[in-house]
């Protein structure tokens, strides 16, 4: 058994390492029903309206849409970038359980009761009813870019795992499962999503659940990995370092990832459009605790995985073997390994996997669609009878395009780091703002128009700035995320010239004029929280120096968080003006479902 355990097999097998006509089919089923799905919602279900385009109706099942945001959430970013983040740099990850569990009971009892109650048909339409027409447009552009840099990243990732199993480039393989996932978002609209995300969602658990079970068998049991994994400096918890600098920590890994998911779990359109698809708001609060729980035990289960694959390749490193060309292809390699000989198995998991992705990647395409023509192009378009048509038909058009464009992104976003990186460094540059805006209006009641623009508006120039240039020390290798060791030097075959250079390659030492700016070394999962901060301290500063302040008992109660309201101060509900807005949009969507 030991012998298993601390090494691999021979270097022809090791190349062999590639997809069977079995997994083949398997994979090949999954997204042909990922079709058909799509097709029958396009045929059997109407979809010729915005509400059950974007909203299926509000009538869905809150098990179904859980489930379906659950795989939005397991995207490919968390099954490969999670075990190689435990595999480089340990198991400190496994303390963003916590986060998980704080995001979920924030969301259900402090943001997600705004949007219910006030019914709005986009998070970004609260902005509006909140502060103004100009913040909400500011809002929906800066989430319009977010979920644009974000789609590529997600797609990006299974691309990587599948081009190592099947030997096929990358650029071959992302428009093939883009294409896939543009005609079934754009035909079936967010049934279609749900539906398709709720079987990919059973692909993606069953597979992982094998690969933790015959992982485990492959390296003599749970404890010999546990061992293996301690004495290898892998197991690593609650690490109080108080250092900004260092991500692997126990407070970046829960209060920083906190701040930088609640900006897209609690309130971002993604998840928000199919919240708002369930009826009752006690349903909407089950989905919410039912996500979390599952969100955090996947969790759990992707930092075993990165210990196991350590135990197994601890003394032979399939990147510093040049057995894989990125760190982020040792997981797809690692389940050939162990699962190569199980008929049809890396079929189903790297079936999940995709479907992970595609499921993602359609959620963000159909939530995109409707960003977009709800805050740029409805305006544009004169009410009559068959405006509600025109539009479902706009947003077909736009995912289409949309998803087109993401295939021309992945070009750039593979030039930019490992995938965990770019999952919670890039997009936190509008996310950090975005959230700073919603916690502005329903924590804030102080803070008026004018302050929320304003802190925004600098948050964003700040947070450009700081990501912007962390990514370009990243490129120029002024920055080093340096990782725990690995070692190629028990591998059970003769390494060649170029492998050997390779693992004693070590970059020559900064010189003291080329070290960063210390904000540049800051760890990335600080910057959403950073942004935020920014934006809620300008905000209330503006707010206070302009008068806005002295406004606050003429807000609405109904577009501050319950948790809020109770600390409002005394008033006489004379708030016509804001009430009649709400009035007369609840009344116009009433209407617009009726005749519907």
């Amino acid at each position: 058994m030991k012998a298993v355990m601390t090494t691999l097999a021979p270097t022809v097998e090791m190349r062999q390492l590639i997809f069977g006509w079995s997994d083949y089919c398997l994979f090949g089923i999954l997204l042909g029903v990922s079709l058909l799905i799509g097709l029958y919602f396009a045929i059997f279900s109407k979809q010729n309206s915005t509400s059950e385009y974007l909203y299926g109706g509000k009538h869905m099942h809150y098990i179904p849409v859980a489930i379906s945001i659950l795989a939005s959430f397991l995207s490919g970013i968390t099954f490969l970038g999670v075990p190689t983040e435990v595999y480089l740099h340990g198991s400190q990850y496994f303390v963003a359980t916590i986060a998980a569990l704080l995001i979920g009971m924030t969301s259900a009892y402090v943001t997600m009761p705004v949007f219910h109650q006030l019914q709005v048909c986009s998070c970004h339409e609260y902005l509006e009813l909140r502060f103004s027409k100009t913040v909400r447009t500011f809002a929906a552009a800066l989430y319009t870019i977010s979920l644009l840099v974000y789609i590529p990243i997600v797609i990006y990732t299974p691309a990587l795992a599948f081009s190592q199993v099947t030997g096929f480039d990358m650029h071959l393989i992302t428009p093939f499962l883009c294409i896939i996932c543009i005609t079934y978002t754009t035909l079936g609209g967010v049934k279609a999503v749900v539906w398709t995300d709720t079987l990919q969602f059973i692909f993606t658990v069953s597979g992982l659940a094998t690969i933790l079970v015959l992982g485990v068998i492959a390296v003599g049991g749970i404890e010999e990995a546990w061992k293996i994994a301690e004495k290898g400096g892998r197991i690593k918890f609650f690490d109080f370092n108080p250092s900004p600098f260092d991500r692997n920590t126990f407070w970046a890994m829960s209060i920083g990832m906190t701040f930088t998911m609640l900006s897209r779990f609690g309130l971002g359109q993604k998840y928000i459009q199919r919240y708002l698809a369930i009826e009752k708001e006690s349903d909407v609060r089950k989905a919410i605790i039912l996500t979390s729980f599952g969100w955090a035990t996947l969790q759990v289960a992707c930092v075993y995985v990165g210990i196991i694959m350590y135990a197994r390749y601890h003394n032979c490193d399939p990147y510093k073997a040049q057995l894989v060309k990125q760190s982020d292809q040792t997981l797809p390699y690692y389940v050939m390994d162990i699962a190569g000989h199980v008929f049809g198995l890396p079929g189903i998991f790297l079936a999940g996997l995709v479907s992970s992705a595609l499921s993602t990647m359609s959620a963000s395409l159909n939530t995109l669609s409707g960003t977009i023509y709800e805050n740029f192009i409805d305006r544009l378009i004169a009410d009559g009878p068959e405006k509600d048509a025109r539009a479902a038909n706009i947003m077909k058009v736009m995912s289409a395009s949309m998803g087109l464009v993401t295939i021309g992104l992945i070009f750039i976003i593979e030039r930019l780091g490992t995938v965990f990186e770019l999952a919670y460094g890039l997009n936190s540059a509008t996310e950090g703002p975005l959230l700073g805006l919603f916690i502005l209006g329903m924590l804030c009641p102080w803070v008026g128009r004018r302050g929320a623009i304003s802190g925004a508006c600098v948050s964003l120039i700040a947070m450009c700035w700081l990501v912007g240039g962390t990514q370009w020390n990243v490129a120029h290798k002024r920055i080093r995320n340096s990782s725990l060791p690995t070692s190629v030097e028990h591998c059970p075959y003769p390494l060649n010239e170029t492998v050997s250079q390779h693992e004693a390659t070590t970059l020559p030492p900064l010189e003291p004029e080329e070290e960063p700016m210390l904000l540049f070394q800051i760890a990335i999962l600080y910057f959403t929280l950073i942004g935020s901060v920014i934006t809620v301290v300008v905000a209330s500063a503006v707010s206070y120096l302009t008068g806005e302040t002295d406004k606050m008992s003429k807000i609405n109660p109904d577009y501050v968080s319950p948790v809020i309201r109770g600390y409002l101060p005394p008033k006489d509900f004379s708030i016509e003006l804001s009430t009649d807005t709400f009035t007369n949009k609840t009344s116009n969507t009433e209407t617009a479902e009726a005749s519907s």
